[in-house]
């Protein structure tokens, strides 16, 4: 804190009114900062500290009543296995060393501090005394009262002798004083206008946008069948910006909850967290589509930057890569080393091929991978370079084997096949890099490998909410919890209202074993307006765990039919003695696998609560073999904890390569 003059300490002594005031409006500052806005959690973590500390609640500062209190933790939880208070404290600590080193000393009446290794914040109040000493010095340095060699003090100011000769006349000197100092202030004054006029022409100069959210274009043809295209170009811009690594760039997901919306700019800013909004509007006519664009300064509700483009129908896609650099440009930001390469790849794309792609898209959004595959494979056959085309489809079939439509060692094939094409045609494709990552886990149990292309698609594209999340699953999946719980905020970060975001936070939770934190998260998406989706098989996960086992039996008959519903229940049964009603489950997931090739990890899962080893391990084989998708869980599924002390457990582990370490 050097340079700010003394501070006083508030934290041994009483605050009083004054000084609490003073805490909570400079509390307010900094969570509205630039820095501190781009992250709700690290926000309500300060608050939290800061409001415990002035209500004199010290004992609630300790890490286990942080973890139950913000995190949702059972007050008894491990901290040594758990590190996500101490992570939130640090990255805390970061940002108030960041905020303060960027802000002018003079200007602050008050600071906060989190000192290393403690949960209590320090307010560090500045001495009246060293203000006024301060400023009586800094005048002193600038001006001084005049003491001339006849003792006269009248004349005020006093300017260097250098500029003032002593032998001139006193009339003469008091003359030139003055019309030195008249010169001065002008001087001051011509200073400020060019400043503001620089400042009136780029607003954002000073404060920076350092987070932006695009929202759905809009359809200017008036015809509804066109919305598919207006989305997919609002799509495409945002995977171009995600590019820019200093910046904070909302997910599309995100982004197209306020599509229609009425909500003005500023607020949706607010509720995204964000500095910037981008919008515009498509207008496509025959071969020619015309886009209008601008970029808004939030804060102030006014744009910054607008521009408009007309591009022929097979090179529209090439006015991204403008946008996205001229933006960066604006808001003077510097660009990742593969933001340009990827632009300048963009070629010329058959139109129909471009329809098929942008109709695979909004199916594939919307869950219908069926289809979806139609329209991208239409989209390779007219134009078989199309690397877009194929990392889409990749993620289609992964999407189709995760979920058990499809049998897993065909889906995982024809996602590795498409994924290596894409990569192959363009290597700077961050999705494509993520799927292949996936099926490096799925299909080849190549952790190392998954590792490997999960960091290099966060490299391409680090504001892809989607690869945080899939590196999220791989980092539980491999146990390594605490890691994984971080980032899974990194994708909620970047994707704030997404229902879809909120339940994998709830699954990454639960599989790291934070069954009350993974109801919070569930708690916290049902009080938001966001599509939920079905919570019903994740709660029934969780109250399963905590043993509230009628609560968990009527959550997963609510959650469908389907063999991860079946299993789950079939589980659960197990586990409260109802022997008849999970070995008929185990009869109709035999159906089921003769029929799909879908339910032999469940049904190990029903004969592990039953305590039967020997047959959980038969069907665990099977899975082996099958390349059942739940295998990858093996090392962090509670529903298997009865075989964990079998050696044929740890051959299994061993063999799927998450041996223990």
């Amino acid at each position: 804190m050097s340079g700010a003059g003394p501070w006083l300490l508030g934290e041994s002594q009483e605050l009083c009114p004054e000084q609490v005031s003073l805490v909570r409006q400079h509390l307010e500052e900094l969570l509205s900062s630039r820095i501190f806005a781009g992250s709700k959690r690290t926000q309500d973590f300060l608050r939290l500290i800061v409001r415990h500390t002035l209500e004199g609640d010290i004992d609630g500062l300790r890490e286990r009543m942080i973890g139950a209190e913000m995190f949702g933790r059972p007050v008894g939880y491990d901290t040594g296995s758990d590190s996500v208070v101490r992570v939130r404290a640090s990255e805390v600590r970061k940002k108030l060393a960041l905020y303060y080193s960027e802000a002018k000393p003079n200007h602050l009446s008050v600071r906060i501090e989190l000192p290393s290794g403690s949960y209590v914040p320090r307010f560090h109040f500045e001495s009246e005394r060293a203000r006024t000493a301060d400023d009586t010095a800094a005048a002193a340095a600038i001006t001084e009262t005049v003491a001339p060699r006849d003792g006269n003090p009248s004349f005020g100011p006093v300017l260097p002798a250098t500029l003032v000769p002593a032998q001139l006349p006193m009339r003469a000197r008091t003359r030139l004083v003055a019309a030195i100092l008249a010169g001065i202030l002008l001087a001051v004054a011509l200073a400020g206008y060019f400043v503001y006029r620089k400042w009136q022409s780029n607003p954002t100069a000073g404060r920076g946008i350092h987070s932006i959210a695009v929202l759905p274009f809009d359809n200017l043809s008036g015809d509804p069948a066109q919305d598919y295209f207006a989305d997919g170009l609002t799509e495409e811009l945002i995977n171009d910006l995600g590019q820019v690594s200093t910046l904070r760039i909302i997910s599309f997901t995100s982004s197209m909850s306020f599509k229609g919306t009425q909500k003005k700019l500023p607020e949706i800013a607010r509720e995204l967290a964000v500095d910037g909004v981008v919008e515009g509007g498509v207008l496509r006519d025959g071969n020619q589509v015309r886009i209008s664009v601008q970029l808004i300064d939030a804060a102030a509700d006014r744009p910054v930057w607008a521009s408009t483009y007309v591009q022929d129908i097979t090179s529209v896609f090439a006015w991204q890569g403008d946008v996205a650099q001229a933006i960066a440009e604006e808001i003077s930001t510097k660009q990742t080393s593969q933001a340009q390469p990827r632009v300048a790849r963009k070629g010329p794309v058959d139109p129909v091929a471009q329809d098929s792609y942008l109709h695979g898209l909004l199916l594939r959004n919307a869950g219908d991978c069926g289809p979806a595959i139609d329209s991208f494979r239409m989209a390779i056959a007219k134009s078989p370079g199309y690397a877009q085309a194929h990392s889409a489809l990749a993620s289609c079939y992964g999407m189709l084997g995760e979920s058990g439509r499809m049998p897993y060692q065909e889906a995982f094939t024809q996602q590795k096949a498409e994924a290596l094409k894409a990569i192959d045609l363009d290597d700077s494709l961050s999705e494509a890099h993520a799927e292949l990552a996936n099926t490096a886990m799925t299909l080849d149990w190549d952790w190392p490998a998954a590792a490997s292309e999960f960091r290099r698609a966060l490299q391409l594209n680090p504001n892809s909410a989607t690869d945080h999340e899939k590196y999220a699953f791989y980092l539980v999946r491999t146990g390594h919890p605490s890691e994984a719980i971080a980032e899974i905020e990194r994708s909620v970060d970047l994707d704030p209202v997404s229902g879809s975001t909120f339940h994998a936070e709830g699954f990454i939770n639960y599989f790291a074993r934070q069954y009350d934190r993974s109801l919070a998260v569930a708690r916290t998406a049902q009080g938001l307006n966001v599509s939920l989706g079905d919570w019903n098989f994740l709660l029934g996960d969780i109250d399963a765990e905590k043993r509230l086992y009628p609560e968990a039996i009527a959550a997963f008959l609510k959650s469908g039919d389907g063999p991860y519903s079946l299993g789950h229940l079939g589980n659960t049964y197990a586990r409260t003695g109802s022997v008849d009603a999970a070995r008929k489950l185990i009869t109709r997931l035999e159906e089921n696998v003769h029929r799909d090739g879908i339910g032999r990890y469940e049904i190990a899962l029903i004969y592990a609560g039953l305590g039967d080893k020997a047959d959980a391990f038969v069907w665990l084989d099977g899975a082996y073999h099958a390349h059942d998708v739940g295998l990858v869980y093996l090392k962090v599924d509670p529903c298997l904890d009865p075989l964990r002390s079998d050696a044929r457990f740890d051959d299994l582990m061993r063999r799927i390569g998450l041996a223990k370490e």
